[in-house]
């Protein structure tokens, strides 16, 4: 509806001129023109306001002609039309309840092309927060238009290819690189694979970009081109399943099943996502979903797995791991082999995650939904909750007597060292730095692996056949363990394997997982490694001093003195010092003295 067309310049009391333009409901709801005042004594500068007001009502006729709306004055465009009035071009901006700064910039933007004839600014206070979000806005934008092009771009390909014009080589003609690709993947990675609420790329990202790295050594530099069909894809996969050979490997040697695997999962990933980027020309050849990705096994490989599939320990050898630890070695030990937990799991136990000397937190409920499976709980069971990192799965699990013992001490070592909030990580050197982190070169920390190696060598001084297994190895032998004294559905479940079990009704709800099974399995698997438990010295947690006797000669001194020897017959059939020999029956003296005072570890 048009605007009125009187042009009385006439004033009121107050020097103001008004002007009746555009509609608006009233109070009442009727339809009625608003009147500006304009507050200008200069003629030449009240027609430039009139002439602004009714380009901006000539805007919202228009945009809301668009949606088939009557035109009407809202609250927002009168407030820009009043400022007009006055003569201020500049409408400030309030954020209000936007919280987004893209989501405000490209607000403020919309306002500014709908409404040319005033400028639009941010408040005063938001201007960091503008920039910010109009910057996101900008890449957004840019994101969706290059992806826009690429659609566009693939349907005229595919079009030019059905037509039979082109071949794919002409429709992916083009200079990029297979190197250049890999870049741009690899800064991809950087920004997805980060750790929540950081920039910082994670564990897992610093895994592929290491990966990604290695596939720009084993590769030439090609041009994308070259790669357009399927048997050249499946040349570069080849490399990898025929396992090439460790680099400066003495004597040579392919790299391991598992590293193939996951070099050709990341050339997988890769060649997905330069089939879907809009920066590069290249896409899937036809086929390319049956590509042959199953990695070669050798001879030797394969007798191994015929008679022994897994590497574990045995109960003797657990005996010694505990016999010979120190403290914080046994902590692991007893972590790994209690509930199957490797580095990433320990690293990541939080003290909220305990609970000590209790029935399970949730026993009411489990009783409620009779879930126990024949599992009695008593006020002196101790719990571990949490999600394993991988996969997200939830876990339970029954602690050990021994293994409550060594969490206590490692809690106390932790409220000792400070900030042992509920969500502390249990797990911390001397200094309280997390004992799983990452170094500055992106990489995990080797506090776990130097550990368990500082034990296995000690051990191997003893027993030279001792096995030189990763600390891994004692999730694989708590899980087998766990099979033998229950089922597999049983050991699936204290892995926190995320596949289903015969019990599962509704995966992921709490109720439905029988974690109770695995207790009473725990409850049992604790009878069978008594011995182990019988293994460790007295005191759990007596630091040891520095030994230059191993302690399978200690034993023999020991034995030797019980047997009636004197101290010089020892030192000849041990082979040490008459000084050492009585150093360590002393020390036997006073260990024996201060257990007989009751002042034990607890």
């Amino acid at each position: 509806m048009p605007v009125r067309t009187t042009d009385s310049r006439k004033k009121d009391d107050r020097g103001h001129t008004p002007r009746e333009i555009g509609w608006k409901l009233n109070k009442e709801g009727k339809k009625v023109q608003h009147k500006f005042r304009i507050k200008s004594r200069d003629e030449a500068e009240v027609k430039r306001r009139i002439a602004r007001l009714e380009e901006l009502w000539l805007a919202v006729e228009t945009e809301e002609e668009k949606f088939g709306r009557e035109p009407l004055w809202d609250e927002l465009t009168l407030d820009i039309g009043k400022h007009i009035a006055d003569g201020d071009y500049r409408v400030i901006v309030p954020r209000g309840k936007v919280n987004a700064p893209d989501v405000y910039a490209r607000y403020i933007h919309r306002l500014q092309n709908a409404f040319p004839m005033v400028a639009f600014l941010p408040e005063p206070a938001e201007e960091d927060a503008y920039k910010d979000g109009a910057e996101d806005a900008r890449r957004k934008a840019a994101r969706a238009m290059r992806s826009r092009i690429g659609e566009t771009r693939r349907e005229m390909e595919d079009a030019l290819l059905r037509s039979g014009g082109f071949s794919a080589s002409e429709v992916m003609a083009g200079e990029e690189t297979l190197h250049e690709a890999l870049d741009a993947y690899a800064e991809q990675v950087r920004r997805d694979d980060t750790i929540p609420g950081s920039s910082d790329v994670s564990d897992y990202g610093h895994m592929r970009l290491k990966n990604i790295g290695r596939l720009k050594e084993r590769h030439e530099n090609v041009q994308l081109r070259t790669l357009n069909t399927f048997d050249a894809v499946q040349g570069i996969i080849d490399v990898w399943r025929t396992r090439p050979l460790v680099k400066n490997s003495d004597p040579p040697r392919p790299i391991t099943k598992k590293t193939a695997q996951h070099h050709i999962a990341e050339l997988m990933r890769f060649f997905r996502w330069l089939n879907r980027s809009a920066d590069f020309g290249w896409r899937k050849p036809p086929d390319f979903d049956e590509l042959n990705l199953r990695v070669r096994t050798t001879a030797q490989e394969n007798k191994r797995n015929g008679t022994h599939q897994v590497a574990t320990y045995t109960i003797s050898e657990l005996c010694l791991l505990n016999e010979y630890a120190t403290p914080n070695e046994r902590l692991l030990f007893l972590l790994g082999l209690n509930l199957g937990f490797g580095p990433a799991e320990q690293g990541r136990i939080e003290l909220r995650d305990l609970f000590l000397d209790q029935q399970h937190p949730h026993h009411e409920l489990l009783a409620q939904q009779k879930l126990l499976h024949s599992f009695e709980g008593t006020e002196q069971d101790s719990f571990l909750l949490m999600a394993r990192p991988k996969t997200g799965i939830p876990g339970e699990w029954l602690l050990w007597p021994q293994t409550v013992q060594a969490i206590k001490w490692a809690r106390a070592r932790r409220e000792r060292i400070g900030n042992a909030t509920p969500d502390a990580v249990l797990l911390v050197t001397d200094r309280g730095t997390p004992f799983l982190k990452q170094t500055s070169g992106g990489n995990r920390s080797q506090n776990f692996t130097r550990r368990w190696q500082d034990l296995t060598k000690r051990i191997q001084a003893d027993y030279p056949s001792f096995p030189s297994l990763s600390i891994g190895k004692l999730r694989k032998t708590a899980a087998n363990l766990v099979r033998q004294v229950a089922d597999g559905e049983v050991a699936g479940i204290f892995l926190c394997h995320g596949s289903p079990v015969r019990t599962d009704d509704l995966i992921g709800l709490y109720t439905n997982i029988p974690f109770p099974k695995v207790f009473n399995a725990q409850r049992k698997l604790e009878e069978v490694l008594r011995p182990v438990f019988d293994a460790a010295p007295d005191d759990l947690f007596a630091q040891p001093t520095q030994q230059y006797t191993s302690l399978k000669k200690i034993k023999r001194i020991f034995d030797l003195k019980d047997a009636g020897k004197s101290v010089r017959q020892i030192a000849e059939e041990v082979g040490i010092s008459k000084s050492a020999v009585f150093r360590h029956l002393k020390s036997r003296s006073e260990r024996s003295a201060f257990q007989a005072s009751g002042n034990v570890a607890k």
